[in-house]
């Protein structure tokens, strides 16, 4: 259950925290920990958080950097209070559990940012949907580790309920697919001078956010190639 779904904490600062985390997604089946820039780990003060759940953290990947973090995968969901990107779609609780629990066969990462500043804008940009956990208005901050308990016990309740028959599962690009045809894009809009030193940043974002959140398939980044290889072709002549 669940072996698709891999938990990526982003320069986590408090130790504790992870060990905390490893507790909470063990209680709901979960077992994929990812570790980006943790301030400290391995650590004494996580591994007695985590009360038994010390093979979480054994085998807790480490990355240096987000991007390498969720090379691998089809789809990521970060995890922010509010969303600082209007423009990437955003879920609700319910909508995303229903989204993992029916797309089984795809890579997902969750991603949650550093306990205190939460996901930065350039980290939010890799995401495909934001999701927020609804608090009360007096106070909105989250415990990070009671942020991944709740999403994950959301994740498991709905994985024991029936699943929609009519939700088709797809075949998304993967990452690092949907990231090298986008640099693709924009090399050749740099290329054909669309993409100026004047527009670099906005335009460069706003191609990210467009093709992240349109969900493409491994055949339509390949089709997209293609057209891009045949464009660079007419342009070498």
């Amino acid at each position: 259950m669940f072996s698709n779904v891999h938990i990526v904490l982003v320069n986590t600062s408090h130790p504790g925290n992870i060990g905390s985390t490893a507790r909470a997604m063990k209680t709901m089946g979960f077992k994929n920990l990812s570790l980006v820039s943790p301030k400290e780990f391995p650590s004494m003060k996580a591994d007695a958080l985590a009360v038994g759940c010390s093979d979480i953290l054994d085998k807790a990947k480490l990355f240096t950097d987000l991007p390498s973090a969720i090379e691998g995968s089809n789809i990521n969901i970060g995890l922010s209070a509010r969303s600082r990107r209007a423009s990437i779609p955003s879920m609700s609780i319910k909508e995303c559990t229903t989204y993992i629990v029916n797309n089984d066969n795809i890579n997902i990462n969750l991603i949650f940012g550093n306990e205190s500043s939460g996901l930065s804008n350039e980290e939010l940009l890799v995401c495909d949907y934001i999701v927020s956990l609804p608090t009360h208005n007096d106070y909105t901050s989250l415990n990070l580790s009671a942020a991944v308990q709740i999403l994950t016990y959301e994740l498991y309740k709905s994985s024991n309920q029936t699943p929609d028959i009519n939700v088709k599962q797809f075949k998304p690009a993967s990452s690092k697919e949907r990231n090298y045809f986008i640099q693709s894009l924009i090399s050749l809009l740099e290329h054909t001078n669309f993409i100026t030193s004047k527009n670099h940043i906005s335009l460069t974002k706003k191609i990210h956010i467009l093709f992240n959140k349109s969900n493409l398939e491994k055949e339509e980044v390949n089709m997209l190639m293609g057209i891009i290889s045949s464009i660079n072709k007419k342009l070498k002549k």
